[in-house]
């Protein structure tokens, strides 16, 4: 546990210091573009996230697998293939997205002049996935000052460039991708420098067979992933408006501090998870890890959601204040998938994914089908609840499954008392405005009940 701790907080510091990039650029974006405009930034990134997927094809799940059941030599080779394979079905992909932008421009966005912003923001497609991987290796390597170093270049040339292009040649919305695609060029050339003594250059047709038999069968659980996070949008562009994109993409924004949250639990839990799986003990500890996280990010929720209001009235524009009512429900949403990484052990370790696509895909039928009913229904609130509705399922559904492949015995009682106050404020929070003087008695007994409680279930694991 203490190795967990000590990569999740060095993790956790990465991944907020680069988090907080997206805040400290929100207030320039909201005040600098409209809600229709800052619905289009939010489209194209969603076009660019979906085509990611197929530029990296889960081999990065691969490289981390069977990173440590390699060695010397067999270890460089197989990091080598894995980057050639991502690279040239990247440059494949980004070169569709290129050729294809006018037609997407016209389709998603409503008008030909957005296909200039497409083209600049597919060039990122190839940076992007191989950012991920050079990430990945220098985690596993352990290198944890350069995996820092490369975050804080990353940050602090984005933010130079966004002021330069977009503050001050009043670039637009082209000046937003222009800054991205920069400030990934040059963190990308210090990456590759850091990584390329873990790198030996001698293709392998074996290791990449190896790698696609391991990561193909979870490319349609990632589509299901991106969809059910991502497919909204398509159905709010038909039912709602790129106005109400906008306006839920900076609610989104402004509840990503959870998904920072579980960005760096994730970078720490694959490496402390492979390495207990050869422990005795390891289901104990497995079981043990459940309570204790489910404590920490869930008095985050209650904490960003009782104090949704003082967020959005320091972070926006009063154009967009309305979106505070939705932060609660989407910082539940964020952090149920850090439960389900949590409980979904079996196809990972029993290297059985396809149950992680059955899962998904199901979740994600649940997901649109309760979106097209809730969509109609309550609008943008709508949305929210479609988004918990589909979550909750995938995290029942994951924890299911993987108890079938290797069951850990993770106790269900000690998880529903611990969900159920944050599901309640997160849901009223939707509905109720509440006076401060309220909201802060809620934030005391918050933080009373999942401290305490925190400290309980860390004793129960010292006795492990």
């Amino acid at each position: 546990m203490k190795d967990l701790f000590k990569s999740f907080l060095l993790f956790g510091l990465a991944t907020a210091i680069e988090g907080l990039l997206g805040f400290m650029l929100l207030p320039i974006y909201t005040r600098r573009f409209t809600k229709i405009e800052y619905g289009v930034i939010d489209m194209v990134g969603v076009i660019l996230g979906i085509a990611t997927i197929f530029g990296v094809l889960q081999i990065e799940t691969a490289l981390q697998r069977y990173y440590y059941d390699s060695t010397g030599v067999r270890r460089k080779i197989l990091t080598f293939n894995v980057f050639l394979f991502v690279f040239i079905a990247s440059v494949l992909v980004s070169s569709i997205l290129y050729f294809s932008a006018p037609i997407l421009a016209n389709l998603l966005l409503e008008d030909y002049k957005y296909q200039k912003i497409i083209r600049i923001a597919c060039f990122q497609l190839p940076l992007i996935n191989m950012n991920v991987l050079g990430l990945i290796v220098l985690r596993f390597e352990k290198e944890n000052l350069k995996f820092f170093i490369i975050i804080i270049v990353k940050v602090l040339t984005s933010l130079l460039f966004v002021l330069l292009f977009v503050v001050y040649n009043k670039m637009g919305i082209q000046g937003v991708f222009f800054a991205q695609l920069l400030a990934l060029l040059l963190s990308s050339s210090l990456l590759f420098g850091f990584i390329k003594k873990y790198v030996c250059f001698h293709y392998s047709l074996r290791v990449i067979k190896k790698t696609l038999v391991y990561s193909l069968p979870q490319i349609p659980a990632r589509i299901g992933s991106i969809l059910m996070s991502q497919a909204n949008r398509f159905f709010m562009l038909s039912f709602l408006s790129l106005s109400a994109i906008g306006l839920y993409a900076v609610s989104l924004k402004l509840s990503s501090g959870i998904q920072l949250f579980y960005a760096a639990f994730v970078m720490a839990w694959r490496p402390f998870m492979f390495d207990k799986f050869k422990s005795e003990n390891s289901k104990a500890i497995f079981s043990s890890v459940l309570p204790i996280i489910s404590c920490v990010i869930f008095l985050l929720v209650c904490i960003i959601c009782l104090f949704s209001q003082e967020i959005f009235a320091l972070m926006t524009s009063k154009e967009f204040y309305e979106g505070h009512k939705y932060i609660g429900g989407l910082s539940l949403y964020f952090s149920l998938f850090l439960i389900k990484e949590v409980v979904d052990i079996g196809p990972v370790i029993k290297e059985k994914t396809k149950y992680l696509s059955y899962t998904f895909f199901f979740s994600l039928f649940v997901n649109f089908l309760s979106l097209y009913i809730l969509i109609q229904l309550d609008g943008l609130r709508g949305v929210v609840f479609s988004l918990i509705i589909s979550n909750l399922t995938l995290v029942i559904l994951s924890w299911v499954v993987s108890n079938y492949l290797y069951p850990v015995p993770f106790n269900k009682g000690h998880f529903l008392m611990l969900f159920f106050p944050v599901f309640s404020l997160s849901i009223v929070s939707m509905f109720l405005e509440t006076p401060f003087f309220v909201r802060m008695i809620l934030v005391f007994f918050s933080m009373l009940f999942y401290l305490f409680s925190l400290i309980y279930f860390i004793k129960k694991y010292r006795s492990i």
